[in-house]
């Protein structure tokens, strides 16, 4: 048999793999209810909400789970600054700014370093208590079938993913530093945990989230000199343009398992909260679970 053909099999069988695993991700996880073998304990109440607020900076945030993450602070009273890469066709961000005076609309595209440059001087005087690297590409998944590697894409998607977050963090680092909860967040993915992989489709963008996993790890452990807390959520298997692409790519037309940008912000944001100094580079899911690396 051809290997392209053994291929596309292999792609089939793998799907069916692939769904279990994301009804997993988007499965509530409860504290004090049964677990499954393997499955990690919680450490997080994804349920809790705090009364603290502050300032955030979200990147991506004017579509998604971003926009969903600028909502949802601005409801709670933080004031949000969101960015996005071209702030004239962010309607929504826009309105949700016109309409809120906690929330602004700032220009940064990660794979333009020169623009966070600009932006942490334009913000020089303004301590963020959370940075949120909430911004990412996919990539597209045809180029990441094996056999069809398209080595320009991959690198694209790593000059967004892992290049353009640790340079807004590395940017921002003293603006988290002059802050009083002082938190610096990847949006991860379970997908990057080398020891859950279960599939082989769009290894491009996983690796890229194991890459990030690994950088932020790194910066965890000197940020703690500045007191700085890192932070690594999974925001699960939502319902966004990014994970119906992926899902389109596979053939799977099964029922809807994802959670809305709703259902995952909100979780995320309580996850967030809770994170402590002693917790700093710790891989966790929405549900607040501890993800394996």
């Amino acid at each position: 048999m051809p290997f392209t053909s053994s291929y596309r099999l292999f792609r089939i069988s793998a799907l069916t793999t692939l769904c279990i695993a994301m009804l997993a991700m988007a499965a509530p996880a409860l504290a004090g209810g049964h677990k499954s073998a393997g499955q990690q304990d919680i450490l997080f109440d994804p349920a809790k909400r705090s009364e603290v607020t502050g300032t955030v900076l979200v990147t991506g945030a004017n579509r998604g789970i971003g926009l969903a993450l600028t909502k949802n602070y601005a409801e709670r009273g933080w004031t949000v600054i969101g960015t996005a890469r071209k702030p004239e066709k962010a309607e929504e961000l826009n309105a949700l700014a016109a309409s809120n005076e906690r929330v602004s609309v700032e220009r940064m595209d990660l794979l333009d370093h020169a623009s966070i440059d600009a932006l942490a001087e334009k913000l020089r005087d303004v301590p963020i208590d959370v940075l949120l690297n909430n911004a990412a590409i996919m990539g597209d998944a045809a180029k990441q079938d094996l056999g069809s590697y398209d080595y320009d894409e991959m690198a694209k998607v790593f000059a967004v993913n892992v290049s353009g977050t640790l340079k807004m963090t590395e940017a921002f680092l003293d603006h988290v530093a002059a802050s009083e909860q002082k938190k610096i967040v990847g949006i991860t993915s379970v997908q990057g945990s080398i020891q859950s992989l279960r599939d082989p489709l769009i290894p491009f963008y996983k690796m890229s989230k194991t890459a990030l996993n690994m950088g932020m790890s790194s910066i965890a452990k000197i940020a703690k000199r500045k007191k700085i807390i890192v932070a690594l959520v999974s925001p699960g298997a939502v319902d966004t343009r990014m994970m119906n692409a992926a899902l389109d790519h596979s053939g799977y037309k099964g029922p809807n398992f994802m959670i809305t940008t709703e259902e995952s912000a909100e979780a995320v944001i309580n996850v967030i909260d809770q994170y402590e100094r002693k917790h700093t580079g710790m891989f966790l899911a929405h549900t607040g679970e501890v993800l394996p690396w």
